[in-house]
């Protein structure tokens, strides 16, 4: 606990008090619904100033105008209502010692037509974002005044409610940030050209902003320390910009990220997977904190305590921000402080929190499934009131292993029977990318606990029913998973899974096809090793891009590896026939849209076509189980205890989780297996 002492000191920022260094930046997990906050969404932010956290900022991105759409979840900040709804998350946060602020941001460019008022973007100039695709209004005089005083209005209501401040968000995807940098600002009025009229707007934002809630309220503000863009601005520019805003006594604090976030490349800077190091931007921010006379807040890629506690001790920065780390652990702090640190659950860069938002759906964690669900799932999973049961798992993946640890955890006595050498499932195959390395935290993290836990785990015991009925069970999950199909295409058996390459079960040939149907990361990994180990390979899929299921979070860093090791990539295309033709195959091509075929002559055809659930063993075992292997799916759906008997002679109950239900991902497999075993 010593070693993070620096991390455990307050920070007072005019009247808030910061029990500790840790932050939770301000996100939009997307919980709101039409603007206005929910249950979950109190819970969601409670759960981290339970769990420790110091500064728990939330309400991501709150709308200030009425053009203003709040498309990916944000909070609807343009009238009063939102007082009543941020003063229920305060409250919730307040009640475990912990302060929060909330941040405002206009999208300018980054917002839709097609949404609420039907009323057009406004930026700077008519500059479109790829990401977000609208064609901007350039926003007048008249619309320029309106917008800062909304900013205010709407920074009132954020201190009527009872939050212990406001952030001002200035980074490039928002409004302000789009008048500072030159590629997005190409005005010649007296707010654009020098930088000096590109910084105008927002002072005007943060003067009537400050003007009225008062010298005593804290307002911070957040920048990038670099756009990463050619013509873009660089770090020493946008601390000259940060030393500019500080001097002018008109913030409390700088928050600091990096990245421009206008295209699939730019949003993975500024939401960087583990495909960047870990606190890629440490060195930027703590530039800003040399120049600035404030506290600074730097948020990207800060997962574990010992980069924080090292960032904080060498005055790099002043605060953390670990948002990411406490979606996969709200109690991460907590734990620290406990010395608990092993028991910590990692988050691992998999950026699947953030993928889901981009696409409109809400924040999840990949391996924590408890987050954003507060209401049903415990983070702490509670003994059970009831006798201790025996319980066998069968299969080690994901599914199996939070299985074990969720029923071993409820105090029951569980066997994990695994038939291979080690535990982990299709994640030990995820690793084989270097870049991807992280993953393998998961299944460390899930080991140790159900280590720690007294499950009887048991490898290399390839389960028949026999086996599992010699344990006198009185609970059985099945988690065997699924197995892979190479496709449906004729001469389907010619070739090779991408769990036979990626297991180095087949040695990979010379010149390869990967026909990709599935759109997942499978056959993006399989192409990289294989291209880096010196193949000459072609990916193909079907759909308009590869990657179709991989959020942009994985499919950016994907792309580039493949392009970088000089993979061609071939869409709108289906493989409808592999022959063979002497010692090599030929693949036959359709294209999707037009009846035209082409051939390949290649060494190997790898298919991928997801998975078959591997469930002979259920199937054997349903018969005599008393709920017959059903699931009740509204039982199931609404979180409550299975209760359905089919056979009253029955002497166990049977479910099955992950793949080999059906084939989908970790957090659906994970889901599962919590879901069942948390009602045990």
């Amino acid at each position: 606990m010593a070693a993070f002492d620096a991390l455990f000191a307050p920070l007072t920022i005019k009247r808030m008090v910061i029990p500790n260094r840790f932050a939770s930046t301000s996100h939009a997990p997307g919980y709101a619904s039409g603007g206005r906050v929910t249950e979950r969404y109190v819970r969601y932010e409670a759960e981290k100033a339970r769990g420790g956290v110091g500064l728990v900022q939330f309400g991501g991105a709150t709308t200030v105008s009425i053009e203003n759409t709040y498309y990916y979840g944000q909070l609807n900040g343009t009238g009063d209502a939102i007082i009543a709804d941020l003063a229920r998350i305060a409250r919730a946060i307040h009640e475990h010692g912990s302060v929060c602020t909330v941040q405002l941001s206009h999208g300018g460019r980054r917002e839709r037509h097609d949404m609420a008022h039907w009323i057009p973007a406004f930026a700077p100039s008519v500059r479109r974002e790829l990401k977000h695709r609208a064609f901007p209004a350039e926003i007048e005089h008249h619309d320029i005044d309106r917008v800062a005083r909304d900013y205010a209005t709407a920074a009132c209501r954020i201190r009527d409610s009872g939050v212990d401040g406001v952030e001002i968000s200035c980074i490039p995807p928002g409004l302000i940030g789009q008048f500072w940098s030159p590629l997005t600002n190409q005005r010649t009025d007296d707010y654009g050209g020098s930088l000096h009229n590109r910084l105008r707007f927002g002072f005007e934002v943060l003067e009537q902003t400050r003007n009225l809630v008062g010298e005593d309220y804290v307002v911070g503000m957040r920048l990038s320390a670099d756009e990463f863009t050619d013509g873009g601005l660089d770090n020493q520019a946008l601390v000259e910009i940060a030393g500019r805003y500080a001097e002018c006594g008109l913030v409390d604090y700088v928050s600091v990220v990096g990245g421009h976030s206008s295209d699939h490349r730019t949003n993975h800077d500024m939401y960087p997977s583990m495909h960047k190091p870990r606190a890629p931007y440490l060195s930027m921010a703590a530039a800003i904190k040399e120049k600035v006379d404030l506290p600074v807040l730097h948020a990207t890629r800060i997962a574990d305590a010992a980069t924080a506690a090292h960032a904080v001790e060498q005055g790099y920065i002043d605060l953390v921000g670990m948002t990411r780390a406490f979606i996969a652990d709200p109690h991460h702090v907590r734990k620290l402080r406990e010395g608990r640190e092993t028991d910590i659950r990692p988050c691992v860069g998999a950026t699947y929190c953030n993928d889901r938002v981009n696409v409109g759906l809400e924040a999840l964690c990949l391996h924590n499934v408890a987050t954003g669900r507060e209401e049903h799932l415990d983070h702490d999973v509670a003994a059970s009131t009831g006798p201790v049961q025996r319980v066998v798992v069968v299969g080690g993946g994901p599914a199996g292993l939070e299985a074990a640890r969720v029923a071993a955890s409820r105090g029951h006595a569980v066997v994990l029977l695994e038939a291979g050498d080690r535990l982990g499932g299709q994640l030990n195959l995820a690793t084989r990318c270097a870049w991807r390395k992280d993953l393998g935290s998961i299944v460390d993290w899930l080991v140790e606990q159900v280590e720690k836990l007294g499950v009887d785990v048991r490898l290399n015991r390839l389960a028949e029913a026999a086996d599992v009925l010699a344990l006198n069970p009185e609970v059985v999950v099945i988690a065997t998973g699924g197995m892979p199909v190479v496709g449906h295409f004729r001469g389907a058996d010619l070739a090779v899974t991408t769990w036979d390459i990626l297991a180095g079960q087949v040695e990979p040939g010379d010149d390869i096809l990967i026909f990709d149907e599935a759109g997942s990361n499978a056959g993006l990994t399989t192409a990289e090793v294989m291209a880096k180990r010196g193949s000459d390979v072609e990916l193909v899929s079907p759909d308009t891009a590869h990657g179709a299921e991989v959020g942009n979070g994985h499919r950016t860093p994907h792309m580039t590896e493949l392009y970088r090791a000089g993979v061609k990539l071939t869409v709108d295309s289906r493989l409808v026939e592999v022959r063979r033709s002497g010692n090599k195959f030929v693949a036959v091509l359709t294209n999707t849209y037009l009846d035209q075929t082409e051939e390949r002559i290649v060494d190997q055809v790898v298919g991928d076509y997801g998975t078959l659930p591997n469930d002979d063993l259920f199937e054997v075992l349903k018969t005599d189980s008393k709920n017959r292997g059903e699931l009740d799916l509204e039982e199931l759906a609404a979180f409550r205890a299975q209760t359905r008997v089919r056979n009253p002679e029955g002497s166990y109950v049977l479910y099955k989780a992950g793949d080999v239900w059906a084939g989908r991902n970790v957090h659906a497999a994970m889901f599962d297996a919590a879901r069942i075993c948390q009602r045990i």
